[in-house]
């Protein structure tokens, strides 16, 4: 049995598509290796291939063992974190919208209240879009990454100045139909594609390290034209994080201090160029730095009301059950800004303590599964991701400890179809990076070992 017949038996035996060429390359090296060994003991190459396949035992066999090795497996304990976060961010909504019922004298049913009905039905499409992206092959990304970071970002622009709307004088809304895309929560989709953009210029030098910078522009940009600095903030750090863990890595050709100080100065003068430009345009002035010191409850008069009623919430609460003196729920314009704050005052600082510890243990063990990726796309794209919920989950934190506020989004624990849809997205990507770690076609050096192993077990068994 000749090469290429042999592989062809052995590759149909493994039904993970995605592995198959990787896993036909790694055998076929391995008895092109063999059979040189055999040519130096003095054989003819087709005697000498011929023993070589011979060798490597039966190819259903091996193909049977191989399949057990590159064989996607879902991630079922990530995916049942991901559900109890969705259920228990949906309650403490549910619970606080309650409350503000309770206190005007009337009952909370889900048909009474609109916003909820919304949510609920944001949560449920959400997580069925994700179980569908964790099938998609993530890896696939890159191939076209540029092109949809561009695409995206031309989408964003055109989307809000043809079809825009305001939304409570927000200029960052996108018309569809009966739904309202929020554009800013659609920026959040850079950051696994500008990570495949940097794995497109893996080993090249200092030129690779200018163009990512450049890549940064678009998402850092877009999000300081619609006069959403959080966001901006947000992307900024993801960026550079992402930028950083892949100079760490050794992606490209350039002295790893050297290019990991000039990220934190990319970090540094991005954002001056970016108010500079809004001042230079005309829109920042002073009412933006009023918002800025009321942001912080600098203000000697006047606290910004959602830090006012987290320092209240927090203040009144009790270890376990409702605290005391809190303030009236009737006033809450946005209970899912305020929902661990709130969660604390009505029932306890352990329940709220237990949603947040619940959130951060997801997001960080997906972090960690991510930097441990044998596979470099999934290793940097899943970081980003990662990195991107992290920042957001500690500014929400932040904000219902009362230390400032800033109306950004959470995932799981705030409301809103846009953002509640990107998010679902992105951890349906890491997901597919978690389901698909031991098969993603990047993964040629480390599947050699691996394979090699396995084939040689396999022989040792024969």
């Amino acid at each position: 049995m000749r090469t290429e017949e042999y592989l062809e038996i052995l590759t149909g035996q493994i039904r993970c598509r995605m592995a198959r060429e990787e896993v036909a390359e790694e055998v076929r090296a391995h008895i092109e290796d063999q059979t040189r060994a055999f040519m130096s003991e003095g054989m003819e190459r087709g005697e000498a291939e011929l023993l070589a396949v011979r060798e490597m035992g039966d190819p259903v066999e091996a193909g049977n063992e191989l399949d057990k090795v590159h064989r996607p497996r879902m991630p079922w304990g990530m995916l049942s974190l991901i559900a109890v976060l969705s259920i228990f961010g949906y309650l403490a909504q549910y619970l606080l919208e309650q409350k503000i019922f309770q206190s005007a004298g009337a009952s909370l049913n889900v048909y009474a209240c609109p916003d909820l009905q919304k949510q609920l039905l944001f949560v449920l499409i959400g997580f069925a879009l994700m179980v569908g992206v964790c099938f998609f092959d993530y890896t696939r990304i890159s191939k076209k990454a540029r092109e949809l970071l561009i695409g995206l970002s031309l989408c964003t622009i055109l989307g809000t100045s043809i079809l825009g709307v305001s939304v409570n004088g927000a200029q960052r809304w996108i018309g569809a139909g009966i739904f309202h895309i929020d554009a800013t929560m659609l920026l959040q989709l850079t950051v696994p594609l500008y990570a495949a953009v940097l794995y497109q210029y893996r080993g090249e030098s200092w030129k690779a390290v200018g163009k990512a910078v450049l890549w940064m522009i678009p998402g850092f940009g877009i999000s300081m034209k619609y006069s959403t600095a959080w966001m901006a903030a947000v992307l900024l750090v993801t960026y550079t994080v992402v930028l950083g863990v892949a100079v760490y890595r050794g992606w490209f050709r350039v002295p790893k201090r050297g290019s990991l100080a000039a990220a934190g100065a990319v970090l540094i003068l991005l954002p001056a160029a970016g108010i500079y430009a809004c001042f230079a345009a005309g829109a920042w002035g002073v009412y933006h730095w009023d918002r800025l010191r009321a942001m912080f409850g600098l203000e000697s008069e006047v606290y910004h009301y959602p830090v006012h009623f987290a320092r209240e919430w927090i203040a009144g609460s009790r270890l376990l059950g409702e605290g005391e003196h809190l303030p009236d729920a009737a006033d809450i314009l946005s209970p899912a800004d305020s929902a661990l704050a709130g969660i604390a005052g009505y029932y306890g600082i352990l329940a709220a303590l237990a949603i947040a510890g619940v959130l951060l243990f997801l997001l960080f063990r997906f972090l960690h599964i991510s930097l441990k990726q044998r596979n470099q796309l999934g290793m940097l794209m899943g970081t980003g991701c990662a990195v991107v919920f992290l920042i957001q989950a500690l500014i929400y934190i932040a904000n219902n400890l009362g230390i400032f506020y800033v109306g950004n989004f959470c995932p799981f624990l705030t409301s809103g179809g846009s953002g509640t849809m990107i998010t679902y997205i992105l951890l349906g990507i890491l997901l597919s990076i978690c389901r698909y770690q031991n098969t993603a076609p990047e993964r040629r050096r480390a599947v050699s070992a691996e394979t090699t192993l396995s084939l040689q077990g396999h022989t040792r068994l024969l």
